[in-house]
């Protein structure tokens, strides 16, 4: 009898254990759908497939193509993998690496489009390249995260260390139906600044939300703001919204209302004493510049910068 319940009770631990995992892999599976089957992703890689495709389907290629012609293909397809294998080392997320492998792939396109004289075809791969950036922009993240989207007001209590009212999100990040509730009044909070227009910021919410469901807790909140619904926050905490600003995506920590701090660096990117080696101004600008233009946009690097692993378990 002993030993029929304990083969019951592993059997149960074991239906529990399969369920628990095939739930987890339905979940990775149906976040992936969300976030890459977009038709920004699929017509952007098909797109960038279009040379690979006329040149090597046999039919197409003799016929669009003047093959006698015979341009350094090998040595161009090598340097343009070298390019992505060190993008995809670089890049924080996968959002990231697509959005570059989408630019230098049709830039591939392009390249080899010129080595066959197709002068006609270069313009109007270009035309429709810029009409699939305006017509299919770079979806915002889909994903599981624990960001909780503020207002201006959210961020006016959270800067005077008081409570605010926000409407909670649920895993698939949805908003619930129901009254706004008021959080926990967290010590720190974790804000990701951004506008929908840019792909940095787009590509960078992947990692702040990863970040958000392993160090989101009582003690530390995440959240985000849109910067175009609320133009006075940007002027408020100085982040340019400029197309070419450098403050874009920006990220601050602010402990009971205080910013502590923010990436990238507002002003100085690097140690005091490394700039002030540096006598000639325009030098030490241009060093500040390069230094924000590439800062670490990884999950390690949010989580040194604010010591999240420190605030995580002092809660």
């Amino acid at each position: 009898m002993i030993i029929i319940n304990c083969i019951t009770v592993i059997k149960i631990k074991i239906i529990k254990n399969y369920k628990s995992e095939t739930n987890k892999t339905n979940k990775i599976k149906m976040e992936l759908y969300q976030r890459f089957f977009a038709p920004h992703y699929i017509i952007n890689f098909l797109y960038v497939l279009q040379f690979f495709v006329i040149r090597y389907v046999p039919s197409l290629g003799s016929h669009f193509l003047d093959l006698s012609l015979e341009p350094p293909e090998k040595t161009i397809y090598i340097v343009f993998l070298i390019l992505a294998l060190i993008k995809f080392k670089s890049s924080s997320n996968a959002e990231e690496f697509l959005s570059i492998f989408f630019v230098y792939g049709k830039f591939l396109n392009l390249v080899m489009f010129y080595w066959y004289g197709k002068t006609l075809w270069i313009i109007l791969y270009a035309l429709i390249w810029g009409l699939l950036f305006v017509i299919l922009p770079q979806p915002s993240y889909r994903g599981s995260s624990k960001i909780v989207e503020l207002t201006s007001d959210d961020l006016h209590d959270i800067l005077h260390d008081k409570v605010p009212k926000i409407i909670e999100l649920d895993d698939e990040n949805n908003l619930q139906k129901g009254k706004a509730k008021e959080k926990g009044n967290a010590h720190y909070w974790v804000i990701f600044f951004y506008a929908t227009w840019s792909a940095a910021c787009r590509n960078f919410e992947s990692t702040v939300a990863k970040t958000s469901l392993k160090y989101s807790s009582p003690n530390v909140q995440f959240g985000k703001i849109d910067l175009d619904c609320y133009e006075g926050v940007s002027q408020e905490l100085d982040i340019s919204l400029s197309p070419t600003s450098l403050d874009l995506p920006t990220l601050i920590l602010f402990k009971n209302g205080k910013e502590i701090g923010r990436l990238p660096q507002k002003n100085r990117d690097g140690s005091v004493e490394d700039l002030d080696k540096i006598k000639n101004k325009t030098l030490r600008n241009a060093k500040v510049t390069w230094d924000r233009l590439g800062w670490d946009r990884s999950m390690k690097s949010i989580i040194s910068t604010f010591k999240l692993e420190t605030l995580h378990k002092s809660m």
